[in-house]
Order: structure tokens, then sequence, then C-alpha cells
């Protein structure tokens, strides 16, 4: 293999490397939550723009999890904060899916009192 080559192969591996560490060293921010209408006034447009909304949430709550994933994998689990750092990783995805399910719940009670009209 000729240096050129080697040199070309160093620094393709050092960037696919780089990408993968600011991936992992990237803010997770967890899915915005959408508005839920009030099902008493609401149209059945915007109860559709809310299901959507949440669809986008959920989404994104994957994604935001995936985040989460790659920054405990990133972790060194002989390092001496490593269960510390775990545990609020994992509490901020908890936190997260809490949320979900909140909204889930409201967005379900609205469409419920809207077709109750």
């Amino acid at each position: 293999m000729t240096l050129l080559k080697k040199t070309s192969l160093i620094a393709t591996l050092t960037l696919g490397l780089t990408a993968l560490s600011s991936q992992a060293m990237a803010e997770c921010l967890p899915p915005a939550s959408p508005i839920i209408p009030d099902g008493n006034v609401a149209s059945l447009d915007e109860l559709k723009a809310a299901q959507g909304a949440f669809k986008t949430m959920q989404e994104s709550f994957f994604d935001y999890r995936e985040c989460i994933d790659a920054k405990i994998t990133a972790l060194d689990a002989e390092s001496e904060g490593f269960e510390s750092a775990k545990a609020a990783l994992t509490a901020k995805d908890d936190a997260a899916f809490e949320q979900l399910n909140e909204v889930a719940a409201k967005l379900n009670a609205e469409i419920k009192v809207y077709k109750s009209k």
C-alpha cells in the first residue's frame, strides 16, 4: 500500500470515528410536547392535527432514546462516575417516556370528550 493510500485510509477512519464520537457527545434533546386542544371546543381537524403532532413526538422520542443509549454506550464502564452518569441518563430517558405517556393520555381523553359531544 502506498503512503498516499495509507494516509487516505487513516484520514477516512479518523473522520468516521470523529463523526461517531461527536454523535455520542451531541446533546440529546427530549421531544417537544404538542399542544392538545380541548375536546369540548376543538374541531375534528384540530384533533387530527394533534394526533399527527403526537406521532411526531413519538418518533422524536425514539430518536432521543437512541441518543441516550449512544451516550450510555460511550461511557467508560471502568470510570468512577459511570454508575451515576448512567443513572442520570436513564432518569432523563424515563422522564421523557413519562411525558410521552402523559401527552398520550391527555390526547385520548380529549378525543373521548370530542366524541361524547
